[in-house]
């Protein structure tokens, strides 16, 4: 219902006000003016001087936007040392070799191997001739090997245009280039060490890349933020959606080899940027409401083509890369919230981008099983579990709690998992294009699909988590012990080891709840992904459970996964 007591800068906005004085949480959140009274200003008259002052507000709004972007995302890009690795690999170093002030434009989306030439050879200062050869191939290397393991599950038709976008973005963007050659370099040594130990040259070359790339890396985005939080334009939208994913890559990056403790800031950029990008496109077309993501992406330009059997039709690079970068960032903000205790910050878009929004026909705009594996219906009730989760201790810090209200909660979450567990799984259309995907599968044949796998384990440790939010520690309980028992057989049905990296989020879930007796199993999962530089996540899992496991004795019923995770002192991202 419309308010008709809000302030008057809602009214003018002609948004809905919560009318919390002396600023109501519109304008708190956007940091303005925020203009109360009885009286009707002299400038609400219907006419000019509502005119002039509806676009002074919006001037208000993009400065305080650009303040937000610079005080919340700088402190983003201090590099942490990461841990030693128990090899003789160099450590981390603050080394930074300086780019060229000349960036590449932001448009550009070279044809051919001639703009990865322009490319890697501007990008600093004192590049040997033969470097650009060099990065052609630890690009492609990323390109044919890297990405696919990364993302397993990520097949988009040819008819949406494929993966060739994560091309086209990384040779037309600085940072994403950079952060590509980090990812690229890492996987190259770490290969190199497994298949030719003795060669300590080639060792040597690539860290030196790693190291190099590391530090032009961190400067780009500096860069970029700089240049984002101090300008107005046009393309405004598709400069911090870049900015977006070039950070959710070097998350990405830093979880491959095992550094963690910048985590928690890069998810905060992102959430941030994100967050802008809808504003920023909320303030070009003046909406009551928050933009459709499909206005976002018509904000970055059209699709480079349409079909009559695909809504979307072929994405073009940037509305590609948003799509699949905000997929990654609506998981990673899920489960960082469920090892922080709190609610998902992009609770309020769950509906919009991962519901059918109440038609079945329609289709998620982002099905996660197209990227991470596990379907949308398990992910959306864990960030509701977290959410009670949240509520559950707010209510209690209050002296609030409603014992009943949150068991009818728990057991709404509970009936929409069980129901679907229960329900065959769907079978997958076929496709006549799907037989290319045959040259190009990086996952192991399995009755049903990975994805009816993946998803399983994801839900059954979901019905833990929610046991442990409205039942306490309760390790030794019948239903924890039979959903634990269920979960761990069917992990160790895993048709390949490596598919642990998709399940990292329920390996922990489940090890942390075993008893003496089950240890081992969780040990040996842990160990048989080789090697074991490339899959930090589940390495940390294991860490937490040994954790969990020596301080057994002394847990007590209060103790929930939030506050296992808080023993390491910082928060690990379990994806």
């Amino acid at each position: 219902m419309k308010s008709y007591d809000g302030c008057w800068t809602c009214r003018l906005r002609k948004k809905r006000c919560d009318e919390t004085r002396p600023m109501c949480r519109n304008c708190s959140a956007l940091q303005i003016t925020c203009h109360f009274g009885d009286e009707k200003p002299s400038w609400m008259d219907s006419g000019f001087g509502q005119k002039e002052k509806a676009e002074e507000v919006k001037r208000e709004v993009r400065s305080a936007a650009a303040r937000r972007r610079g005080i919340m995302l700088m402190d983003v890009l201090e590099p942490v040392a990461a841990e030693p690795t128990p090899d003789s690999s160099p450590a981390w170093t603050s080394t930074h070799t300086r780019p060229s002030t000349e960036p590449t434009s932001s448009n550009a989306h070279p044809d051919s191997w001639n703009g990865l030439d322009r490319l890697s050879v501007s990008n600093s200062s004192d590049e040997k001739p033969a470097d650009s050869e060099l990065d052609r191939r630890f690009m492609m290397f990323y390109f044919d090997h890297f990405f696919p393991f990364l993302f397993p599950f990520y097949k988009p038709l040819l008819l949406e245009g494929g993966r060739s976008w994560v091309m086209e973005l990384v040779v037309g963007d600085q940072a994403m280039w950079h952060i590509t050659l980090c990812l690229s370099t890492y996987f190259v040594s770490v290969a190199l060490d497994g298949a030719i130990s003795g060669h300590n040259v080639c060792k040597t070359l690539a860290w030196e890349k790693l190291l190099k790339q590391m530090g032009v890396t961190f400067m780009m985005l500096q860069r970029n933020l700089q240049e984002v939080a101090s300008s107005d334009t046009p393309d405004m939208i598709v400069k911090t959606s870049r900015i977006m994913g070039s950070i959710i890559q070097l998350q990405r990056f830093e979880i491959s080899v095992g550094n963690f403790e910048n985590c928690r800031k890069h998810l905060d950029a992102a959430v941030t940027l994100f967050r802008q990008i809808f504003q920023d496109a909320e303030n070009i077309v003046d909406r009551r409401d928050l933009p459709t993501f499909y206005s976002v992406l018509s904000h970055m330009g059209r699709p480079i083509w349409a079909t009559t059997s695909q809504q979307s039709g072929a994405w073009n690079s940037d509305q590609a890369a948003f799509r699949f970068h905000s997929a990654l960032l609506m998981v990673d903000d899920i489960i960082a919230s469920t090892c922080m205790g709190e609610s998902p910050r992009l609770l309020e878009y769950h509906a919009q981008l991962l519901t059918n929004c109440g038609g079945s026909d329609e289709r998620p705009l982002l099905k996660l099983e197209d990227f991470i594996g596990c379907e949308n219906w398990v992910i959306l009730q864990i960030g509701e579990i977290a959410a009670l989760d949240a509520w559950k201790k707010s209510m209690k810090e209050a002296g609030k709690l409603d014992m009943m209200e949150l068991v009818a909660r728990a057991s709404v979450i509970k009936q929409a998992l069980l129901a679907r567990l229960d329900a065959p799984a769907n079978t997958p259309k076929t496709n006549w294009l799907s037989l290319l995907t045959f040259y190009n599968d990086q996952l192991p044949p399995i009755p049903g699909g990975c994805t009816a796998f993946v998803t399983r384990v994801w839900a059954y440790a979901a019905l833990l988590y929610l046991s442990v939010v409205v039942s306490g520690w309760q390790p030794g309980s019948a239903g924890v012990r039979d959903n634990v028992g269920r979960t761990l057989e069917l992990l160790e049905q895993m048709p390949a080891p490596e598919l642990l990296r998709t399940m990292v989020w329920p390996f922990c879930i489940v090890g942390c709840l075993a008893e003496p007796g089950e240890e081992c199993r969780f040990r040996a999962m842990a160990d048989a992904p080789v090697p074991h530089r490339l899959f930090g996540a589940a390495r940390k899992a294991l860490e937490i459970m040994e954790n969990v496991w020596k301080c057994r004795d002394e847990l007590t019923i209060d103790t929930d996964f939030a506050a296992c995770i808080c023993k390491l002192g910082y928060m690990p991202m379990l994806v």
